[in-house]
């Protein structure tokens, strides 16, 4: 069979899927190509997965005047893979991948997934809407990465919509050692102490990702007494004044120190706005640290070595993050968004969206508590170990290939 994907720009969890579907696929014998922007492949690497051939098309991220270029393009470089199947990532993808193709004199099976659901407001979310239908009643299938997005294709007029979940990368055991080498190792850099409890937040400084909310929770965390050392916000330096406790209380009644690492790159403006908003929260009262750590490769590793994982996000499908999170077997607060509720279930602390009262509240109560933290990761790690990998996915994939297929005479 032969396969081409079409994607937009991507540094998350699209690449990543796209990637492994596209490996796995040509190990077992397909055709593959991938259509994408350059810096999309400088990211991920398709062009060096053996069997999978690459062709540049940067996309960029708004409609204009030029698209009719690109979907001249691109029906251009479809053409010349001559697939079975196109299967596009996302809606700017989708859109070009369905004017390409329905343009075209062979046409090949359309597929479109959706691994994010349209956001916008006023103009804007009209036209996102318009997107969505044309996309929903065009595609030959439509999938979801989460069922809500199944349903409101489904609701926009898709003959065929399916669910089908992005599944995690491989996730590696880490030794004890080593995730205790890692904590000793921030320890050091950011001079918190042995009994710190370590909150993670993986996931791009985004404003899907809401840290501020996080930063609100902060506040109240600071108000109940919370201790934790200077925070740190990159270029911004080191911030004082970040507090203890009143010195008459004894030493044992006091919460415990607590310490927020954020992983992962950032929109240079959204991660201004919070480091500002941090900045003048720890001015006024003491405030928990807060660490932002830039793009990582140890994510593993932190996922060991911290003692809650959260997600704040104001919505997700299938995040890949947090399935690690829960591969790894991590105690788990994240908001009762997307695809999440159905991901997490009762392995871990489901709160509202943007319900900074409601983070604050959970982070204090499994920092106070370590037997809950360790109930929640055991939780976490048996979800986990029943959560597809890229691998079944990929078999999944080619059933529903196979299907779309015209029927063969003869």
């Amino acid at each position: 069979m032969r396969i081409v994907y079409v994607l937009a720009t991507s540094t998350g969890g699209v690449g990543t899927h796209v990637r492994a579907l596209a490996r796995d696929l040509a190990a077992a014998g397909h055709e593959l190509g991938i259509i994408g922007p350059a810096r999309t492949d400088e990211h991920f690497g398709f062009s060096t997965l053996p069997g999978v051939r690459f062709a540049a098309l940067d996309m960029g991220t708004g409609l204009g005047p030029r698209d009719a270029a690109l979907v001249i393009r691109l029906r251009g470089l479809i053409r010349s893979f001559g697939p079975d199947i196109v299967h596009a990532h996302g809606f700017r993808a989708g859109l070009i991948a369905l004017l390409a193709v329905r343009t075209s004199r062979h046409r090949p099976r359309l597929v479109v997934s959706l691994h994010n659901r349209a956001s916008g407001q006023g103009m804007r979310g009209s036209v996102e809407v318009g997107i969505e239908t044309l996309l929903a009643k065009g595609a030959d299938l439509t999938l979801g990465a989460s069922t809500d997005l199944v349903a409101r294709a489904r609701g926009l007029g898709a003959a065929d919509a399916r669910f089908l979940p992005a599944a995690a990368p491989e996730v590696y055991p880490v030794p004890a050692e080593a995730a205790r080498a890692t904590r000793a190792s921030l320890a050091e850099e950011f001079g918190f102490g042995d009994e710190a409890v370590i909150v993670l937040a993986v996931g791009r400084v985004a404003p899907q990702k809401n840290y501020p909310m996080l930063i609100r929770a902060l506040g109240h965390l600071g108000a109940a007494g919370h201790r934790g050392g200077a925070g740190h916000l990159g270029a911004a330096g080191r911030l004082g004044g970040a507090g203890h406790l009143d010195d008459s209380r004894t030493a044992d009644r006091r919460p415990p120190e607590l310490v927020f690492l954020i992983a992962g790159a950032a929109d240079e403006d959204v991660l201004a706005e919070v480091r500002a908003q941090y900045q003048d929260l720890a001015a006024t009262s003491p405030v928990p640290a807060l660490h932002f750590l830039g793009p990582r490769d140890d994510i593993a590793e932190l996922n060991a070595a911290a003692d809650l994982y959260i997600l704040t996000s104001v919505w997700e499908a299938r995040a890949l993050v947090l399935q690690e999170a829960l591969i790894t077997g991590r105690a788990i607060i994240a908001t009762s968004t997307g695809g999440t509720t159905e991901l997490v279930g009762d392995a871990g602390i489901l709160i509202a969206d943007d319900d900074d009262s409601a983070l604050a509240a959970a982070i204090g109560e499994l920092a106070a508590d370590p037997p809950r933290r360790e109930e929640l990761a055991g939780r976490a790690r048996a979800r986990g170990a029943q959560l597809p990998d890229e691998r079944d996915v990929g078999k999944e994939l080619v059933s529903i290939y196979t299907e779309l297929m015209p029927s063969q005479v003869g």
